[in-house]
């Protein structure tokens, strides 16, 4: 797929981008970014939809960039939507995975995380957010026209990522840690969502979820091994690599919380405590009538 070029030096890739690989990433990268927007809306999952279409979106437009490079790979502002968009992209996919991990230890137990479900929230999107600063001022500044200005760029573009890679290494030590305390207390978890919990789709969910990070992870370690290696370097100019370890990663993770929708389980868990609260309600309501008729 990475094929000489005359031009080489002034091809912004490295190599002609292969026009129907990237049509067909474009096509499942718009499909995944309307299915979002559309299972966003009956469960409510507003932040992780959120997070999730931006995330969606920005592949698309990166891909976009890689279609228009097959035709014209010279020009900068083709290479730099292909590069921003998805470079960036895995920060939002993992600010709402990090959103999701809040509402599965509430599901579980509480009592086996060492953190409260809404600090995980708050601290790793924190740094998400960080990195994805981080990723966009580089990107802003590498897609100026200077080559020295745009080497700069993609430094700090690499800092972003190390910290993504970072971030998401403790975030899965920390999943590992709590789901082995799970593990051995498999009898005595939360009563309350033990039916969510009994259900073939929340288990579906569940590895789904596993599978994307690990995914998002493997992407993210090859995303910074390429600007590690310098710029022009073998990784960064073989796109066989590219679609392997960062298109079909990010494609397979996001087709599988598309599918297996986490706003599902989590919907259902709203409306079991809103349905419990309720009934204690009027129970109360009741208790308080008996006492006034007495």
């Amino acid at each position: 797929m990475t094929i000489s070029n005359p031009d080489i030096k002034n091809n912004y890739f490295g190599y002609i981008p292969n026009k129907g690989a990237n049509i067909f990433f474009l096509a499942v990268w718009a499909l995944l970014t309307l299915g979002q927007v559309i299972l966003a809306i009956p469960t409510r999952e507003i932040f992780f939809g959120v997070s999730m279409t931006i995330g969606c979106a920005l592949e698309l437009v990166g891909y976009i960039g890689r279609v228009l490079g097959h035709d014209d790979p010279y020009v900068l502002k083709n290479y730099m939507m292909n590069s921003i968009g998805t470079v960036i992209s895995p920060v939002f996919f993992m600010a709402g995975i990090y959103n999701c991990f809040g509402s599965i230890i509430e599901i579980f137990g509480r009592q086996y995380s060492p953190l409260k479900p809404i600090n995980y929230r708050r601290i790793f999107i924190c740094f998400d957010v960080v990195s994805f600063l981080v990723q966009s001022s580089g990107g802003g500044i590498a897609a100026s026209s200077n080559q020295s200005s745009a080497k700069m760029g993609f430094n700090i573009m690499l800092g972003g990522l190390i910290l993504q890679v970072i971030t998401m290494t403790v975030f899965m030590v920390m999943v590992a840690h709590y789901f082995y305390k799970v593990h051995v207390n498999r009898n005595n978890l939360e009563p309350k969502f033990v039916g969510i919990r009994n259900t073939g789709f929340f288990k579906a969910v569940m590895w789904s979820m596993c599978a994307a990070i690990l995914l998002i992870y493997i992407r993210s370690i090859y995303r910074v091994a390429e600007m590690a290696d310098g710029w022009g370097s073998s990784i960064m100019y073989n796109e066989t690599l590219f679609l392997v370890l960062d298109g079909a990663m990010c494609v397979i993770a996001i087709v599988l919380l598309t599918v297996f929708y986490p706003g599902f389980s989590f919907k259902r868990k709203r409306d079991f405590i809103n349905d419990d609260t309720t009934s204690l309600g009027e129970e109360q309501i009741a208790l308080n009538s008996i006492k006034n008729s007495s």
